[in-house]
């Protein structure tokens, strides 16, 4: 039921807060509308904020390879190859060209491929096996780096993402000790360490570089990368520049190849088309719900607004009302539905799949943008007819 405007003479006309406690008390004065509005902007808050935390956390994957291995400052590579997990082999030729180059304090060899384990218990799991430098161990994460170091020291020893040992393991067993078998080789799991999603999702496993090209098939060439840091004084991408001049490989500082591997996902796959439709019709959930049901809102209290006008409220100090009306249900729709979002986020961190994703600050400052601009427009239009209605109107049948 709508709230009841007190008749009162043109001399009582309230004040700018009397106006909107009145414009608040006839919008909580209808309950269904309320809550409405609140549910409808709370939900497509999160409908949008969740959607594209969800898709950046999907990006990032394509760049998390790059970004797991801090210590190279530029990656080299076949020029055919577009992102981290499309390592094209070269020859071993090539990482001593890439040491010859000037400017280079050190360069290493980092293999990368996709292999089968088969555990002792049966199960059989696709993988993706990484061979890190075998003195200095560039390449492994940095979570634990000194334990992982010491445990991949052993002969055709290996150390696992922990958060992938349920992909191989179902029974959640704690893996090191195990023995598991990749291409009819014996490889024992001495370590777990903690690496950043990757877009295959497949867990990763960490071994010596002369161990992880051992155990794959004989290939020509198996060098997939060759990590390199520059010396003193010399910018990463003029390095890299130059090491493309001088070899014809191709070389990207890390922050570059971070960003081909995402933009690799966003030209060849669905994936921001999926998100950008959801996202999307998150925005017109909150457009249509909020806007309908502020003008039958409005439409109902013409008679109100009628008698308010007609003790002296100006158009100016009625749109304040309606606009009062708007910014309360978006905030607090908003406010709903944005911890909604970091509640997911939060919880969700307990599955390995969705770990990592985050709502970054700008996700959560461009959904109030988003929200606060659908809800004042949409009071805007609401409140047109009340602008042009005749004060009479209250006097009629």
């Amino acid at each position: 039921m709508s709230g009841k405007v007190p008749p009162s003479s043109h001399n009582d006309a309230p004040t700018m807060l009397g106006m909107v406690a009145i414009a608040l008390k006839m919008l909580m004065g209808d309950p269904v509308k309320y809550f409405g509005l609140v549910f409808g902007i709370g939900f497509s808050t999160l409908l949008m904020s969740q959607q594209a935390s969800i898709f950046v956390g999907l990006l990032t994957w394509g760049a998390n390879p790059v970004l797991d291995v801090r210590q190279a400052q530029v990656w080299v590579m076949d020029p055919r190859v577009k992102q981290p997990d499309q390592g094209q082999p070269m020859s071993d030729q090539s990482l001593y060209r890439v040491r010859s180059v000037d400017g280079v304090a050190w360069a290493v060899p980092y293999a990368r491929s996709t292999a089968t384990v088969k555990t002792s218990q049966g199960n059989i799991a696709a993988i993706t096996l990484v061979g890190v430098d075998n003195q200095s161990m560039v390449g492994l994460p940095e979570d634990n780096l000194a334990n992982s170091m010491a445990a991949i020291r052993g002969r055709n020893a290996a150390i696992l993402d922990a958060n992938k040992i349920n992909l191989i393991w179902a029974d959640g067993r704690n893996p090191i000790g195990e023995v598991v078998e990749i291409n009819d080789n014996r490889v024992v799991i001495s370590g777990l360490t903690t690496a950043l999603a990757n877009f295959s999702g497949l867990p990763t496993l960490y071994m010596k570089y002369t161990d992880a090209i051992a155990i794959t098939p004989p290939e020509r060439n198996k060098l997939s990368f060759v990590l390199v840091g520059a010396k003193p004084g010399v910018e990463p991408e003029q390095l890299a520049r130059h090491i493309t001049e001088v070899t014809g490989l191709k070389a990207l500082t890390r922050q570059q190849f971070a960003a081909a591997g995402t933009q690799f996902i966003v030209e060849n796959t669905g994936i921001p088309i999926s998100f950008g439709a959801a996202i999307g019709l998150g925005i017109l959930v909150a457009v249509v719900i909020t806007a309908l049901t502020l003008a039958m809102f409005v439409a109902e209290n013409l008679k109100n607004f009628g008698a308010l006008k007609a003790i002296g409220v100006t158009n100016q100090q009625i749109l304040l009302m309606v606009l009062s009306q708007a910014l309360l249900v978006g905030f607090i729709g908003y406010g709903i539905g944005i911890g909604g979002t970091a509640a997911f986020l939060y919880f969700g961190q307990a599955d390995p799949s969705l770990r990592g994703f985050k709502a970054l600050g700008e996700i959560v400052f461009g959904s109030a943008v988003l929200v606060m601009l659908i809800v004042v427009g949409s009071a805007y239009v609401s409140v047109r007819k009340v602008l042009k209605l005749d004060p009479a109107v209250v006097f009629r049948g």
